[in-house]
């Protein structure tokens, strides 16, 4: 395992909101990395490489930080972190490049979050088939793994204020890809702020992780698709 908890203490962090309970916890947690650097690739493992158990709280990009922030909210100390990240990052559990959740919409076999998009949007939803992985007959996005087809329910962009009025929680957010071969083009916090639909995430454009207000950074985006966290 590689670990860098750079300005983060995991144990701390997990003390300092235990008293804290479903959605203000994570946003407890998710402000915890506002201003972390990002950075892509952090991940070690791939079709010739051996996937490692990587935890680099020091930069990390759209993805690594939902799945950083989901398995903080889930753990109690130190120990249950570690297996929260793996049942988050990997399915069943199990470190592998192979068994790693490449793509948003493999969080649909996550138990800790359900697909709320077409609740959300209802019939402003758009579906549609996708050939994940798939750049052409040749080309794959990831190489070593498979094609495999999936259907994707997502909320159209020129719907989303229509839809926005139904959140009622805090979503994991997927921008849903027009490109062949992916889901979603990126992925942050959903949450309201002062009221506002606001968007946390890594963000490559402005090299760290920040909030913005989801309506100004979606115009030019395709749709988006909503996981919500399951609360006990």
């Amino acid at each position: 395992m590689i670990l860098k908890e750079g300005k983060i203490n995991i144990e701390k962090l997990i003390n300092n909101v235990s008293n804290i309970k479903n959605s203000e916890k994570i946003l407890k947690i998710s402000e915890s990395f506002l201003d972390i650097p990002y950075v892509s690739n952090t991940l070690i493992g791939s079709a010739e490489i051996d996937e490692i158990l990587t935890i680099n709280f020091e930069g990390l990009d759209c993805m690594t930080l939902i799945e950083y922030v989901e398995a903080l909210r889930l753990s109690t100390d130190f120990e249950s972190f570690i297996k929260n990240i793996k049942l988050v990052r990997y399915k069943n559990g199990i470190v592998g490049f192979k068994t790693r959740r490449h793509f948003f919409s493999d969080w649909g076999s996550l138990k800790t979050v359900k697909n709320v998009t077409y609740e959300i949007g209802k019939s402003l939803c758009h579906t549609e088939y996708k050939k994940l992985n798939r750049i052409d007959a040749k080309r794959r996005w990831i190489e070593g793994l498979p094609v495999k087809l999936r259907k994707i329910i997502y909320i159209p962009v020129k719907h989303l204020s229509e839809a926005l009025r139904n959140l009622n929680s805090i979503y994991y957010c997927g921008f849903f890809s027009l490109k062949e071969g992916l889901d979603v083009e990126h992925v942050g916090i959903l949450f309201k702020k002062n009221n506002i639909p606001t968007l946390r995430h890594a963000s490559l454009i402005k090299s760290k992780v920040v909030d913005e207000i989801l309506l100004e950074y979606a115009s030019n985006k395709n749709g988006i698709i909503l996981y919500k966290p399951i609360f006990k």
